[in-house]
This record gives C-alpha cells, structure tokens and sequence, in this order.
C-alpha cells in the first residue's frame, strides 16, 4: 500500500511479470533502467521507496483514473463508506444499513434459498453491559474498564449481576 498526494492510500501487487510491466509502464517507471529488479529482494526497499515516490505524486483519485480497469494489480483502499458506494458494490447490492447501521449482505448468495439479513448490527456498545457480565465482570470492573475508555457501555447501563460463566474469576485477566 502506498500513500498518495491527498493522504489517502492505494494498493498494488502486480506479482507476475506482465502485470508489473503494465504498472511500470502506466506510473512512468518502465523506461527507468536505475530501478531495482521487481524480484531482487536485497533491493526492495529501495523499490518500495521509489515507489512510495512516484504514488505519492498524484491524488488517489488521480491514480485510480490511470490505473483502474487496467492489468497493474491496482485498487483503491477505500474506507467502509466508500466501498459501500463503489461501482462494483453498489452494482451487487453488497452492502445495507438497517437502523442506519452500514454492515454487508449476507454472504454467500444462493438463488433458490436468498439468505436474509435478520436484524441489523447493535449500536456501538448496545451489548457490552452483557458480554461483560457473561464474561464474569462485576458492576465495578465494567466502570473502570468504561472510564478508561477500554469498552463503550451506554449511558446509564450497568452490568447485570448473575453471569452465566460462573468459572470466571471476578478480577483476573480473560482470554
């Protein structure tokens, strides 16, 4: 993954030759005889720094104009949002938002037996009060854990007390 002018990033992994001729040659680094050979591993970090170079002179948008749909082993990273909203998820309805939370679609797709999404994802923290007290956590260790900012507990929430892992030993560290 490289960076790119704007401080985001993109990716490439042209492994075989004839993928990373078509990115040498796309990014303006095929004619450069002083550029290290693509197999030489004493040499890569001075390839990863040339190509740090050269990705870090154009936008990601840029980069993906010149390179996407091409043979360079090229793609975007992209945040979940906009992958959300790329062509190709938008296209296949990967993606859904149920109570207005982004999460992907069931997976894998089967024409006669749809899979269905049955609820959406909690919110941030809707489930912690549970999970730690399942986990053995007293009211207070769940406090100190919200407070130093360790777990997300909705405001207001306790744990409950009762937890139904009676084998974990209130105070010592969990796997």
């Amino acid at each position: 993954m490289y960076a790119c002018a704007d401080g985001l990033f993109v990716s490439v992994a042209p492994v075989e030759r004839r993928f990373y001729d078509e990115l040498l040659e796309r990014i303006g680094l095929k004619a450069d005889a002083t550029l290290p050979k693509q197999n030489d591993a004493h040499h890569w970090p001075q390839l990863r720094e040339r190509l740090a170079a050269v990705f870090a002179s154009k936008t990601r948008a840029e980069w993906c104009s010149l390179l996407e749909g091409s043979d360079a082993c090229f793609a975007p990273v992209l945040s979940l949002d906009e992958a959300a909203q790329h062509p190709h998820n938008v296209t296949r309805g990967a993606t859904t938002r149920p109570g207005g939370v982004l999460q992907p679609q069931p997976a894998p797709r089967f024409g006669r037996t749809p899979s269905t999404l049955r609820h959406g994802a909690p919110k941030a923290g809707a489930d912690t009060p549970a999970v730690l007290a399942d986990w053995g956590f007293s009211e207070a260790e769940a406090a100190a854990l919200a407070a130093a900012g360790a777990v997300a507990v909705p405001a207001g929430a306790s744990v409950p007390t009762g937890s139904s892992n009676p084998g974990a030993p209130s105070g010592q560290a969990r796997a």
